[in-house]
């Protein structure tokens, strides 16, 4: 139960979130998907501010990577070795990126890269996704207001009792 306790507030933050992502994405006629992705990106990468400084330059990184990566291939007419030959160098790119700190998170981009190639949009993949790193800081913060909350009426009942 102390766990239950000590979760409610956030879950009750995501889910009531969750929920007007959607009908937001859907007024905006955007995917809601790159979005929860984004948002989950915030917290693999440690749920606060600064797990939005690590993540943002890595979800920007991605997609260009694929969108030259796309290109390339679509310019060349690849095929083949040739084909397999321009995934090498976007592998290559990703992973030896990460030697630099903006581009720290290596599984970041690995993933935003990888909603580019779902998605087929820059736009979605970006700007989609970095909305969900918004999310994020928004969801732990009315979270912890829940809490508050909840954990400031149980003092008031246990006062009263």
């Amino acid at each position: 139960m102390a766990k239950i306790k000590k979760n409610l507030g956030i879950s009750i933050s995501v889910g009531l979130l969750s929920g007007i992502w959607v009908l937001i994405a859907e007024k905006l006629g955007v995917p809601a998907w790159p979005g929860f992705i984004g948002w989950s990106l915030f917290f693999f990468t440690g749920g606060n501010l600064e797990a939005c400084k690590k993540s943002f330059p890595c979800i920007v990184l991605g997609p260009i990577l694929a969108y030259l990566t796309v290109y390339t291939q679509t310019a060349l007419n690849t095929s083949g070795i040739t084909s397999a030959l321009v995934v090498v160098a976007l592998g290559f790119t990703m992973t030896i990126a990460q030697s630099f700190p903006l581009f720290a998170v290596c599984s970041v981009t690995f993933v935003s890269c990888n909603i580019y190639f779902a998605s087929g949009s820059l736009f979605h993949s970006i700007v989609v996704t970095s909305i969900g790193l918004i999310i994020g800081i928004i969801s732990v913060k009315f979270g912890a207001l829940l809490d508050s909350i909840i954990l400031k009426d149980k003092m008031v009942l246990r006062e009263n009792n």
